[in-house]
């Protein structure tokens, strides 16, 4: 048997060496395919951001321009030539810059175009797909873009057209006109790097028509769209282009691979050579190692045979070490007195124990029992237990193997003893420790919980904790579960909160506590239950009611002194013979006045708010309207930082107007709060976007750059939450959440993106 296992793993040793060699040859093809791959998504890549970033700075320019022209729609050819000059610099791929008012060229760039241009209708001059391109523009208020064809470099070009839309006093917009840029296409696609791969990697653009046939390839080769290429859209407001990328010289074999090859042919011939050479070696020394002496002496267990008149007749050299005794001591030795006590911890005759081990060792075929060392030093053992048998079956002793576990033992014992001290601090804390299974329900509850709230443990045990929270707090309990499912989401494993909730007594009164809440997860991740820690701070909650209650009174109380500075005013200029300085004086006393009125009354609905008895008053409103009137009230923010701001309302499908039903007051002091907070958390040269949405809900996202410092996202709509109190009071995003959820709705903060944050509003879509 011995000699068929050589000669069958010498072969078997071959076939793995050539299942290795073929793995790792596929695996050197593989990684250089994907090496070729990662080196075209890389150049493709490449110039799609080129593409892109020049496809934004026309935009930009577009853009400014419709800046200046909602400032000044009537600027002259001069004012028009200076700020072209500007916004040009460093833009070579622009030939020529054109504003036509109701259609009409009434501004031309550069100088000598406007002599041949000036008063020329666009959509009834050009080309063909000039005057579509215009009359699309104009009729769908998205950019257009006319690519001409490539084949003439003398008048390849690139021409984007622009709509202009103004605002009215009344929020209408009116159609000003049409912005033409034209640019040479060859610097445009040249400055985007697009040959600077060759020959390595092929690239070529493409505009996608209706039909195959029909697409019109703008650069590159057009054979690379057939070669199985790696194809990236390019989108743009009228439509996209196809940037298609592709190995330059087709399909390659890794370099690596005939010498893979070749050392693997030699490994399979020597290989097996070397292991039949060392199996029959090995062969010949396994009759030298049959004994098992060597494995019975040199094993880190202890093993004794006992024979049935309970004396040791043999143990190994282990066993005489760890007992401390010289080589041979221990045989001819009882068992019971000299390696084991003869009475155990509890009093028990370990001679008994002996007796029953000799009579039926299978019923003790595990045991531990406490053990003496020569020293007298106090071990546990744990013991496999079994038979030895004679050859003609007969029982003639036990073989015993035990193993040290007197670390584990003293383990267990030191967790006995802390379990004791958490008990005893538990149990006298006058604080409530408290924990709740996955279904809320109470498990433990200290006694500190009977002095504070008065009920009995066995009337709490097994209930849900709402069953104690007032109605308010069982919807701040939702929001703590909430918050530490998110946190253990993100890979926090030890998620905890801090809470103000208000519970039930048993007399039917409430006390305020003060809540550490953490969460309990088990091996797998999923929640268990919640361990907590409250605080009674019901004495607080009176005083900080209290302060409340006279800053309403005091709020209250300044609106009548208040009524004489709003309207004296008025009454001194009908007495007449005011100067002009007395005038603008008497006009600041009035407007700081009705200022100061406004934030009393605001304060006052804020406080209706917190009590529920705030009546809102519903009306239709235009969002896109109140987000443009706020965009204009933060102007000289957004130029100081340099921010773009950016609204999409449902796909495009709301560009004109975005009407939901709210109190118009309330809900733009809910978006001046969020934006305004937007901009001052966005770095110089940041962006926000506004996402408005409408589903079985209105959903409004306002994402900026920048995220919330992690002291206070857990607080973010707490009221007087700030991370920086020399900025602000605290009290915006608190009122922006309590006037959604006054209408019926939420705020949610969304700060799992990094570098970002997303504020979140959803408003329930009637009334």
């Amino acid at each position: 048997m011995l000699k068929r296992i050589v000669h069958l793993i010498p072969l078997l040793a071959g076939l793995v060496v050539v299942v290795v060699v073929t793995i790792g040859y596929r695996a050197d093809q593989e990684n250089h395919a994907q090496k070729v791959r990662a080196q075209v998504v890389h150049a493709l890549t490449t110039v799609k951001s080129q593409l892109e970033i020049r496809f934004e700075s026309t935009f930009q320019l577009v853009n400014s321009l419709k800046a200046f022209l909602q400032v000044n729609p009537e600027m002259d050819q001069a004012e028009f030539q200076k700020i072209v000059e500007i916004l040009l610099a460093g833009r070579n791929a622009v030939r020529s810059l054109q504003l036509a008012k109701n259609d009409i060229i009434s501004h031309a760039y550069p100088a000598d175009e406007r002599e041949h241009a000036f008063g020329r209708a666009i959509p009834l001059s050009g080309s063909a797909a000039l005057r579509v391109s215009a009359i699309r523009a104009k009729g769908t208020g998205q950019v257009q873009i006319l690519v001409s064809n490539p084949r003439s470099p003398d008048r390849s070009e690139v021409v984007v057209l622009t709509p202009v839309l103004l605002s009215e006093a009344d929020g209408s917009a009116r159609y000003w006109g049409l912005i033409s840029v034209t640019l040479d296409s060859g610097a445009f696609y040249l400055g985007s790097e697009f040959v600077a791969f060759e020959p390595e990697v092929m690239l070529a653009l493409r505009k996608p028509e209706s039909s195959p046939a029909r697409d019109l390839v703008l650069a590159g080769d057009p054979v690379v769209f057939d070669m199985d290429p790696i194809v990236e859209d390019i989108h743009f407001p009228s439509g996209h282009w196809q940037l298609a990328a592709a190995p330059g010289t087709g399909r390659t074999f890794s370099p690596y691979g005939v010498y893979i090859l070749t050392f693997g042919g030699l490994l399979v011939l020597l290989l097996p050579a070397s292991f039949w050479a060392v199996m029959v070696m090995i062969l010949g020394r396994l009759k030298d190692r049959e004994r098992y002496y060597q494995l019975i002496h040199n094993a880190k267990s202890i093993i004794l045979r006992i024979d049935m008149s309970g004396e040791i007749d043999f143990c190994n050299e282990y066993a005489e070490e760890f007992y401390g005794y010289a080589p041979g001591e221990l045989l001819g030795k009882p068992f019971v007195g000299t390696l084991i006590p003869r009475k155990d911890a509890e009093g028990q005759s370990m001679r008994r124990y002996l007796n029953r081990l000799l009579k039926n060792p299978l019923d003790h075929s595990f045991d531990e029992t406490m053990s003496l060392r020569k020293n007298g030093e106090i071990v546990w053992v744990a013991w496999a237990n079994d038979s030895v048998l004679s050859r003609d079956g007969a029982m003639v002793g036990v073989l015993c193997v035990g193993t040290d576990i007197t670390d584990r033992k003293l383990m267990e014992e030191t967790l006995r003893q802390r379990e004791k001290q958490y008990r005893l601090l538990a149990e006298n804390v006058t604080d409530i420790i408290w924990g709740v299974d996955a279904d809320s329900r109470f498990t433990y509850v200290s006694p500190s919980d009977e002095v504070i709230r008065g009920f009995k443990r066995y009337d709490v045990l097994g209930r849900p904790i709402q069953d104690f929270l007032s109605t308010g707090s069982r919807t701040r309990f939702n929001d703590v579960l909430t918050v530490l499912n998110d946190q253990v989401e993100q890979g926090d494993f030890h998620a905890s909160i801090t809470e103000d909730m208000e519970f039930l007594c048993v007399d039917g009164s409430t006390v305020w506590l003060e809540s550490r809440v953490g969460v309990l997860l088990n091996d797998e991740g999923d929640r268990i239950g919640l361990q907590g820690v409250s605080r009674d701070i019901t004495d607080r909650k009176l005083a900080e009611t209290l302060r409340d209650d006279m800053e309403r009174m005091a709020r209250h109380d300044l609106k009548t002194p208040l009524g004489a500075v709003v309207g004296l005013p008025e009454e001194i200029r009908r007495m007449g013979g005011l100067t002009t300085p007395q005038a603008v004086m008497l006009d600041t006393i009035e407007k700081a006045g009705d200022t100061m009125l406004h934030l009393i009354n605001r304060s006052l609905d804020l406080y209706k708010m917190e009590c529920g008895t705030y009546v809102l008053e519903r009306t239709t409103v235009d969002v896109l309207q109140v987000i443009e009137r706020i965009k204009v009230e933060a102007l000289s923010h957004i130029r100081e930082k340099g921010i773009s701001v950016g609204i999409e309302a449902g796909n495009g499908q709301f560009s004109k107007a975005f009407p939901i039903t709210v109190d118009k007051e309330l809900f733009k002091s809910m978006l001046s709060n969020l934006i305004r907070n937007a901009l001052e958390a966005s770095p110089e040269s940041g962006s926000i976007s506004i996402l408005l949405e409408k589903g079985e809900n209105v959903t409004i996202r306002i994402r900026n750059q920048g995220e919330v410092p992690w002291v206070v996202r857990e607080t973010f709509f707490d009221k007087y939450s700030t991370s920086n109190p020399s900025r602000g009071s605290g009290l915006g995003t608190y009122s922006a959440r309590l006037i959604a959820r006054t209408h019926g709705g939420d705020i949610t903060l969304d700060a799992g993106h990094t570098g970002e944050t997303c504020v979140v509003v959803t408003l329930p879509l009637r009334g």
